[in-house]
C-alpha cells in the first residue's frame, strides 16, 4: 500500500469513526476499514486508466441468432 493511499485510508476511516464510531462495534469498524480499502483500491485502478475525450464507451454486442 502506498503512503499516499494509506494516508487517504486513515483520514477517511477517522472521519467515519468520528461520525459513526459510537454506533458500531470494534469488529464492525474493522469491516468498514476493509471495505474502505477495497473501495479505494478500485478507485485507484479506475484512475489509472487513461482515456481520451473521444473514446467511446464499451458496448457489448451479441447478435440475435434465433430460437
Amino acid at each position: 500500500m502506498s503512503q499516499t493511499r494509506k494516508n487517504e485510508t486513515d483520514i477517511l476511516f477517522e472521519l467515519i469513526n468520528m461520525r459513526y464510531g459510537e454506533r458500531v462495534t470494534t469488529d464492525e469498524l474493522e469491516e468498514i476499514r476493509k471495505g474502505l480499502v477495497a473501495i479505494l483500491d478500485a478507485a485507484n485502478e479506475m484512475r489509472a486508466i487513461k482515456i481520451e475525450n473521444s473514446d467511446e464507451p464499451y458496448q457489448f454486442f451479441k447478435p440475435y441468432r434465433g430460437e
